[in-house]
């Protein structure tokens, strides 16, 4: 079992210590390739990253495009939210498109250990 490390934005902290959120979505670069099933996350909330919470993962699901991934999900996790899922995509200027295209997206499903 591995402890990766990641930041995030206060809205998605919150709403994973409010157990609303148990999907983390990223593009799948080398850092998050080495993330398997099992393996523990800490995320530290942004900006001062003094507060964290840890989750362990339980699934990986891999798509070609933030599109395809935000398709799969948008109504579990988004409806609430926006209007489609191309809305999410508008909505996530985290990523470029040649990174998309490089190294696909994964939506890394977690339970929340201890807040």
């Amino acid at each position: 079992m591995k402890n990766h490390i990641m930041r995030l934005h206060p809205e998605p902290f919150e709403r994973i210590k409010k157990g609303i959120k148990d999907i983390e979505y990223r593009v799948n670069d080398e850092k998050r390739r080495t993330i398997q099933i099992g393996d523990v996350i800490t995320f530290y909330k942004r900006p001062e990253e003094r507060e964290s919470l840890t989750v362990v993962v339980k699934d990986l699901k891999y798509y070609d495009s933030l599109l395809e991934m935000f398709t799969a999900t948008f109504e579990r996790d988004f409806k609430d939210r926006y209007h489609s899922p191309e809305d999410v995509v508008a909505d996530t200027p985290y990523y470029s498109d040649e990174e998309v295209k490089k190294y696909g997206c994964v939506a890394i499903y977690f339970d929340l250990l201890k807040k």
